[in-house]
């Protein structure tokens, strides 16, 4: 059984920031091309054999991507005898495997996608009818998670609260044009750990925190390397440096606000305390109360990547005055231009600054923004404009936070003439 591509990768979302990260993945696995099918929210790739093996291993430090799958066969959905042998080769040889290592009953979920709810519907009981005949010729005992009906699939938060990845498995199904793939799922995010984590911080602000999954994503896109320094001159309740830590690097905080330095602390010195002493993770953060724009007072190690969501402006409930506007985005581009000109000394050779960048939309065609290009130059830092891999064009809006101020991720990366 074979597949002209051997990947499924689901998007969040916001599709634009999952491709994002995707690419920054592809990149990390150094791949120089691939080989890829778009379709609706979910992207097809082809991968070697090895290549595949370390694409799963990055998965899990990524925020924005939901589900990814090994594709086992693709066939013509109009050759319907051949598609249905193929399947039930594939369920038959995977519940045996996975059934050899389970005690308990086993649990299959279906996930089938296509532009037809009638086609939807119609291959989802070819599956279950499948399912439930290899259930009685191998004397198995097999659940199939009830959902509304055959038009949705499990989400991530089901998936995992029905232990999916230790009961059983999902078989996926995309029906594109005129061909059918079926696949395994082997991969999904998992929102009970971010749950559990946001629940359980000592200290939260509604209005100066980043949420989990981009914190994660945005350090993930910042290409840091384990070991090194991570830099968040903006840290609020210390979310990215979190992040940071458990991506196995060195994290420093900056914030000048009283009340976020201790929360970053309070924040970090109760993951601290999540693990054994001899692992030392004390020793790889540090919190202090400064302005960033003198951070060199402060900071004296070698940045791999500086990573923020910054103070992105006064809290507002309504749009204000254009020239108001203009005006606090002009001190807002004067403020991170001089935090990131005094970031540049400490930046590693190519490392990357992810930032987000605040905006006010009045209309399709106006908005009104710090101009990232004079951020860059100003700091002689290159701005990025775009993806390596599926041409995701930067700064990438990401959406609102917690009033009417936009938000876009920007990319900038330190080059040493």
């Amino acid at each position: 059984m074979t597949s002209k591509y051997s990947v499924f990768v689901k998007f969040g979302s916001n599709r634009e920031l999952s491709k994002l990260e995707l690419s920054s993945l592809l990149e990390k696995i150094n791949l120089k091309e691939v080989s890829f099918q778009e379709w609706k929210q979910v992207l097809l790739l082809k991968l070697s054999e090895y290549e595949t093996g370390r694409f799963f291993n990055q998965l899990k430090t990524t925020g924005s991507i939901v589900k990814a799958g090994i594709l086992e066969f693709e066939e013509n959905i109009q050759r319907e005898k051949e598609w249905k042998s193929k399947l039930r080769k594939l369920l038959n040889e995977t519940i045996q495997r996975v059934s050899a290592k389970k005690k308990n009953q086993l649990k299959i979920s279906i996930s089938i996608q296509s532009v037809s709810n009638e086609i939807t519907t119609n291959i989802h009981k070819t599956v279950q009818r499948t399912i439930k005949n290899l259930s009685a010729d191998l004397d198995l005992p097999i659940k199939i998670p009830k959902l509304k009906n055959e038009l949705y699939e499990q989400t991530p938060f089901q998936y995992q609260k029905e232990n999916m990845w230790r009961r059983g498995f999902e078989v996926t199904g995309f029906v594109i044009k005129s061909k059918i793939f079926f696949g395994i799922t082997k991969w999904v995010t998992n929102p009970l750990d971010d749950i559990k984590q946001d629940e359980g911080r000592k200290v939260r602000f509604f209005t100066h925190g980043t949420s989990i999954k981009l914190a994660r994503s945005l350090v993930y896109l910042s290409q840091i390397r384990k070991g090194e320094t991570l830099l968040d001159p903006f840290c609020g309740t210390g979310t990215i440096l979190l992040e940071g830590l458990k991506q196995s690097v060195k994290v420093i905080g900056i914030d000048n606000d009283p009340k976020c330095y201790r929360a970053s602390k309070e924040n970090l010195n109760q993951f601290t305390f999540q693990f054994p002493s001899k692992e030392k993770m004390k020793e790889k953060w540090i919190v202090y109360k400064q302005d960033s724009r003198q951070l060199k007072r402060v900071v004296n190690d070698k940045i791999g990547a500086v990573v923020t969501e910054p103070y992105l402006g006064p809290f507002l409930t309504e749009l204000p005055e254009k020239d108001v506007a203009r005006n606090i985005m002009k001190e807002l581009e004067k403020l991170y231009t001089s935090v990131l000109r005094a970031s540049k000394e400490s930046l590693r050779d190519k490392a990357k600054v992810v930032m987000i960048i605040p905006e006010y939309q009045y209309s399709n065609d106006l908005t009104i923004r710090p101009n990232v290009e004079n951020i860059a130059g100003n700091s002689s830092l290159d701005l990025e404009n775009v993806s390596r891999f599926f041409s995701v064009k930067l700064p990438l809006e990401i959406g609102r936070t917690h009033n009417i101020i936009g938000r876009r991720l920007a990319i900038f990366r330190n080059s040493i003439p």
